[in-house]
């Protein structure tokens, strides 16, 4: 069945009579797609625009939010298409500009990104956001000057705009001021004392300094603040490694990779550790890491090569040292040591081959070196313990790796990354569960969420749903396929409730796609259904106030993004009734049953967020208690709202359990509060 027409006709069935389609329907099918790009749906989000786009050609707004779904599905030319059209309907959009400056930058477009914010800054021009971006397109270039300029003008208007002290000493840096450099940062940190990539920025100007101890203070800083950034573990091991302290090196590396498993950079320095320590099987296992994200590197080829030869794997040397000089046909090392593990393998002839290649190399030297030729001599390696990524000298192979660019000074920023919020607040509550056909959410190392409920358990085993039940905090992405067979129930679904107007599973397994396809108000409408039918499903009440939060969410986030463009927005928000309904729905769910932690967690949630403290502490308490002390998530919220209560050391003991359970922003606002 073709996507684009059930999704269609069933936009159409919704709008209701047919002389008022197209303007019902573009409506509401533009809110709709809004709904899933905020909710970082994006696949979704785009089957809505393009049912717009291909009723309303000419509306700007659904080329510029489609061009918002395909930058952060990394499609940039699709962006960049879209974000053009939606100019070319409308050029006074100054966001049209930015998402296009954001979907060039990442196709390396550098000037094309500058002339658009350029051209919006004209109508915006105290946007921070590209301000800062416009700052690192002129880096990316090398015009260091037009940099700076663009630095002072964005501090002139955010004086304490620290991200953009840090992208000013980077460039000093750059221009030998040093001390400039280091005496910006310092001031950055004054005002933000607890952002960690400030300290990562001064650390690797220490470490470019040669001033390894000082650079190792200021990352232990940042790790202390920002646990999970495997770069800053690769680059103290790097100033461990060079004060000689293997042991610390190593460990690094470890917390590293743990990290960022497939991270290349740090398999192939613990790799060169290894070998120093003489641990060369493991060696192998990190060089063979490194190959399978790279196999094109040469480097870690040659030394799987030496080590090999050295564990008596000669046919794997002999193999590798073939790959390197078939890339490198003048390195002589190589044919020498492969000549020798030829010899051991008995394959006289060619050993005699590459010793003739040696022989050669070495009467040309040896005639440079009496006059008799012109011969100039083949790079040699260069003297220091590190090289540059981007150093393809085999010669430098037993040097550790660093970075070509600085990871943290050259970040661009975007205001489009999934949910429209403030980004800015220090604290915030993790979000609430919710229940869901399908959990594409990818498993973190430490999986921090309790998932299992005796409760939903035994609903899923009654077998009236089409599709099991599963309990998530997290925001699910549909895949195509899934998005196809969520149509295709609501159809199915449709059809039963038609027959069987009274079973209220199918209007709940409608509501249930209906919330998935990001249709909140008619999923309300269907679980209010199968809520009037009197069956008394706990899981409709439950799910309404999700949908009803999300609802409030949405209404939030509209009202923020008019304020935000000077627009006069006089809309109620109501959220005092919109929290009380909620409120009734979860009281509802825990009378029904009272086992089931998820109803007092999300009630919780919304008592914080009502800043009823004591109420949230209780039923957190509660949440906890019935899933024996493993929901981290409620550890978290409890932590905070102690803190909030003033309780400040109770709060420290919360955090402190949810970091133990994988949620590493615990240890950032700890530091916090530790430091008062």
């Amino acid at each position: 069945m073709n996507l684009r027409k059930v999704s269609m006709s069933l936009m159409l069935a919704l709008a209701g009579i047919l002389p008022a389609i197209a303007q019902i329907n573009t409506d509401r099918v533009m809110t709709i797609g809004r709904n899933a790009l905020y909710f970082e749906d994006y696949v979704l989000s785009i089957q809505y625009f393009n049912q717009v786009i291909s009723a309303k050609p000419y509306l700007s707004d659904p080329y510029f939010f489609r061009g918002v779904a395909k930058l952060y599905l990394e499609d940039y030319a699709g962006a960049e298409a879209d974000c053009s059209a939606a100019i070319s309907l409308n050029p006074f959009v100054v966001d049209s500009y930015q998402v296009r400056g954001l979907a060039r930058i990442n196709q390396g477009k550098f000037q094309e990104a500058i002339d658009d914010y350029h051209t919006a800054l004209r109508w915006d021009p105290e946007n921070q956001s590209m301000r800062h971006n416009l700052i690192l397109c002129y880096i990316r270039q090398d015009s260091l000057q037009d940099a700076m300029l663009a630095a002072d003008s964005l501090l002139m208007m955010f004086p304490k705009y620290t991200p953009a002290m840090s992208m000013k000493a980077h460039l000093l840096f750059e221009e030998g001021d040093t001390l400039g450099s280091v005496s910006l940062l310092d001031k950055a940190i004054e005002i933000d004392r607890y952002d960690a990539s400030l300290y990562q920025d001064r650390a690797l100007i220490f470490l470019k300094q040669k001033d390894y101890q000082r650079g190792e203070q200021d990352l232990d800083q940042a790790i202390h603040l920002e646990p999970d950034r495997s770069s800053n573990y690769i680059n103290r091991a790097l100033a461990r490694y060079n004060r000689n302290d293997l042991r610390g090196a190593m460990s690094d590396y470890d917390l590293a990779i743990e990290l960022s498993p497939h991270d290349a950079m740090g398999h192939y320095n613990r790799g060169i550790l290894r070998v120093e320590v003489g641990d060369d099987n493991r060696a192998i296992e990190d060089f063979d890491a490194v190959l399978e994200v790279e196999p094109d590197n040469m480097m870690a080829v040659f030394n799987r090569a030496l080590l090999r030869d050295r564990t008596g794997d000669l046919s794997g040397a002999v193999q590798d040292y073939t790959t390197v000089l078939a890339e490198y046909p003048k390195f002589i090392q190589g044919y020498e040591l492969r000549s020798e593990a030829r010899y051991k393998l008995g394959d006289k002839a060619g050993a005699e081959a590459d010793q003739m290649v040696v022989i050669r190399d070495r009467t040309e030297r040896f005639n440079a070196a009496s006059g008799y030729s012109s011969r100039k001599e083949e790079e040699e390696a260069d003297e220091g313990k590190t090289r540059k990524a981007s150093d393809k000298n085999v010669r430098n192979y037993r040097k550790l790796v660093v970075s070509d660019t600085d990871e943290s000074a050259t970040t661009f920023t975007s205001e489009y990354r999934g949910k429209v919020q403030n980004r800015n607040v220090d604290i915030q509550y993790l979000p609430y569960y919710q229940l869901t056909f399908f959990d594409n959410s990818k498993p973190s190392e430490v999986d921090r969420n309790v998932h299992f409920s005796a409760v939903l358990d035994l609903l899923n085993s009654r077998g009236i749903l089409p599709f099991r039940l599963q309990m998530t905090s997290h925001d699910i992405s549909l895949t195509e396929k899934q998005i196809q067979t969520l149509f295709e129930d609501v159809d199915r679904q449709t059809i039963r409730i038609s027959e069987n107007p009274d079973i209220p599973a199918y209007s709940f397994a409608r509501a249930m796609d209906y919330y998935m396809l990001q249709d909140f108000d008619n999923a309300e409408r269907d679980l209010s259904a199968a809520i009037v039918s009197g069956e008394g499903l706990w899981c409709a009440y439950f799910c309404r106030a999700v949908v009803r939060l999300r609802m409030m969410q949405m209404r939030k986030a509209e009202k923020q993004m008019s304020l935000q463009s000077g627009m006069n927005d006089k809309t109620d928000n109501g959220s005092g009734i919109e929290y009380q309904l909620m409120l009734n729905d979860l009281s509802k769910v825990i009378d029904m049953e009272p086992d089931f932690a998820y109803a007092y967690y999300n009630r919780a949630c919304i008592e914080a967020d009502m800043t009823d403290y004591p109420a949230a502490l209780a039923d957190f308490e509660m949440a906890l208690e019935l899933t024996d002390n493993k929901l981290a998530d409620a550890w978290f919220n409890r932590g905070i709202t102690l803190i909030f209560l003033g309780r400040i050391d109770e709060g420290l003991e919360n955090l402190s359990r949810a970091g133990e359970m994988g949620i590493f922003q615990s240890y950032n606002i700890m530091k916090r509060f530790q430091a008062q």
